[in-house]
């Protein structure tokens, strides 16, 4: 046997082996754990444009319910900001002060991470949507020498046209009786009020009431249709009915080629859906698909009757809702001077 090959193959064995162990004790060193707890924070879905709002992250921990750092980024600007360094007092939260710009609409997107040494980091990120009472909602068409009514009640001004002898508002009612539209009251005043039927009855101001099923029959003729009675679907008016409006540069009307948006009628009718009225609260459903407007005419004991357009639809549609729990939108009319 040739002891000096022996050593050799012995040796180098033996470094290939120091290095392997090397290796798996440099690698089980570098492993991280993860963070206890699940990164949570409240954050607004709406803002307005120059507000602010005050963010905490909860819900995470480590070494036996040590607070990790928190840090934060914003899609406005691309600056880190860490509110809480690892080893500060429990009495630093770590919370986050957003502030939008006063010209600032569009959505932002707020990031915060979670961190210690020697674990992952944990992130969470949320989009907020910005809204600025003059600049979001865009209505082409609109004039300033439109014929304009005041509400006395709380001084809100609506436009209103003139559709086969009647008066109709021109925008959804967004009197404060009713659920302000996907739950925000930043959104009153530009999408309106969604109300149940028995809201609805008594929405409008005075000299002004809830359309009739025979009111809403004089708008399609006017507008060209040629329905045999007032329950009928009202054929081909639908995009005289809507309108090419934008909300924060989006389309609200999503495009379709079974419809001619046209805004001749100027109704100006924009798909802002409807909702579910659950204990007092609302679910919105079909947002930039469906426009839904109550009749005064009920259908049974408990359901009445609403007119609705459908995005993929030429006609103006008709259905029934529950009285107290669905949740349309009303446009007040009455009949022209």
């Amino acid at each position: 046997m040739n002891i000096s090959r022996t050593l050799k193959f012995v040796a180098v064995g033996a470094l290939a082996l120091a290095v392997a162990f090397s290796c798996k004790k440099k690698s089980e060193d570098d492993t991280q754990e993860y963070l206890d707890g699940y990164l949570t924070y409240v954050v607004p879905s709406f803002m307005a444009s120059g507000a602010s709002a005050e963010i905490q992250p909860t819900g995470v921990s480590y070494d036996d319910g040590k607070i990790p750092g928190f840090f934060w980024y914003t899609s406005l600007d691309t600056v880190k900001d860490t509110t809480r360094y690892e080893g500060d007092p429990a009495s630093v939260l770590g919370n986050f002060t957003i502030t939008i710009p006063e010209d600032y609409v569009g959505d932002v997107t707020l990031t915060v991470s979670a961190y210690a040494t020697g674990y992952y980091l944990k992130t969470q990120a949320s989009t907020i949507t910005v809204i600025n009472q003059e600049k979001s909602l865009y209505v082409p068409g609109l004039s300033d020498e439109d014929p304009v009514f005041v509400d006395e009640r709380d001084g809100k001004s609506y436009r209103y046209v003139s559709l086969g002898g009647l008066d109709w508002f021109a925008r959804n009612l967004s009197y404060k009786a009713g659920y302000p539209a996907m739950g925000t009251d930043l959104l009153r005043d530009i999408y309106g009020s969604v109300f149940n039927w028995e809201e609805a009855k008594t929405a409008c101001p005075d000299g002004w009431r809830l359309p009739t099923g025979e009111d809403w029959k004089s708008l399609a003729i006017a507008l060209g249709a040629n329905p045999s009675d007032k329950d009928a679907v009202y054929k081909d008016i639908a995009g005289a009915m809507m309108v090419n409006a934008t909300f924060n540069g989006d389309d609200l009307w999503e495009y379709s080629n079974k419809v001619k948006i046209s805004a001749t009628s100027k109704f100006n009718a924009l798909p802002v859906g409807y909702a579910i009225i659950d204990n007092g609260a609302c679910q919105f459903s079909d947002y930039t698909k469906y426009a839904v407007f109550w009749t005064a005419d009920d259908f049974d004991k408990e359901n009445a009757l609403y007119r609705y357009l459908y995005v993929a639809s030429p006609d103006m549609n008709i259905s029934a809702g529950n009285k107290e729990v669905f949740a349309a939108s009303v446009r007040c009319v009455r009949d022209s001077e």
